[in-house]
């Protein structure tokens, strides 16, 4: 017999298989997740970092859920979400689910999340894993929901293994997230330069934890939305680069002149010579953001990289 483990569907092998695996769920939700899935629009709906865990039995697909930003409970401010919780018949009276739980709450908790939340109609399900009844609200539809939170931060022998789990989990999707993407952000930083490398797959991977994006309606970047729109590749292919003001770019932003000198030297030199001059900036300076040794001003920071690419 082979061993259950949890996988997660945007960082996984042969997502078509296990699309395939969501879609023979009779279960109306279930259903609705496969179309947001197939449609490639789970994270528009409930954020750019949301996460399918799903617990596997060899090639059979045993439960399944999410862990997003956002859950049928919107807008607010509380976060994250498990949401979509199901088991196939089959694997029903074990508490399975209970292992996408632990993982979903480790991954929050490495996270820095202080509680984890589910919007549910049931009564007694959700209790037996720890998660309390905190309010009635309304889902996006209208109707009243039961909502379940269960507190992360306490410290003690299951937060100590949330960190390491968590710690885990999250390493094994960044790692996978990274893998094969452009490795230069829409804005013109460099995300394999990013202090927040460790814990972020980058801005157009599956998992983008970006910490500007984050501050955004549903973790979207301006900028990347943006280009996204407009169809190109990063705002270094703009026409309206050298004006522009949205996003990052914004003149009260912190390393706004620095993001959009980096973005023009793009435009000027390539992305090669970037990440090449980033590599120099690295062995020159200790530094973790740019907009700490390129200047004050667009000009300045330019120059700062031209100098560090004809050394």
């Amino acid at each position: 017999m082979s061993e259950m483990k949890i996988i997660e569907y945007f960082t996984c092998d042969n997502k078509a298989h296990w699309l395939e695996e969501i879609g023979r769920c009779d279960w109306g939700a279930g259903k609705f997740l496969h179309e947001l899935l197939e449609s490639n629009s789970l994270k528009k709906m409930v954020g750019e970092t949301a996460l399918v865990p799903m617990l596997v039995d060899g090639d059979k697909l045993v439960s399944f859920c999410t862990l997003a930003p956002l859950d049928d409970v919107q807008p607010t401010d509380m976060t994250p979400w498990i949401g979509f919780v199901y088991t196939f018949p089959e694997y029903r009276g074990h508490h399975y689910a209970g292992q996408l739980f632990h993982y979903a709450e480790s991954i929050a908790t490495i996270m820095g999340k202080e509680y984890i939340y589910i919007s549910t109609g049931h009564t007694g399900l959700y209790e037996k894993y720890g998660y309390e009844f905190f309010k009635m609200d309304k889902d996006i539809g209208g109707e009243d929901t039961r909502v379940y939170r269960k507190a992360l931060a306490m410290d003690g022998p299951e937060k100590e293994r949330r960190n390491e789990d968590g710690a885990k989990w999250k390493s094994e999707i960044v790692n996978e997230a990274k893998k094969g993407r452009d490795k230069v952000a829409y804005c013109g930083f460099s995300c394999d330069h990013c202090f927040l490398g460790e814990w972020c797959g980058g801005c157009r991977s599956v998992f983008n934890c970006c910490s500007y994006g984050t501050l955004h309606d549903k973790g979207k970047c301006p900028n990347a939305a943006c280009c996204q729109e407009k169809g190109i590749e990063g705002c270094y292919e703009c026409s309206e680069l050298d004006g522009c003001t949205k996003g990052f770019y914004r003149p009260d932003n912190d390393g706004a002149y620095a993001c959009k000198a980096q973005a023009m030297f793009i435009r000027k030199y390539g992305k090669e010579k970037f990440l090449l001059v980033h590599d120099r900036l690295h062995e020159m300076y200790d530094f973790k953001k740019t907009q700490e040794i390129l200047g004050t001003s667009v000009d300045e920071g330019l120059k700062i990289l031209e100098e560090t690419l004809n050394r």
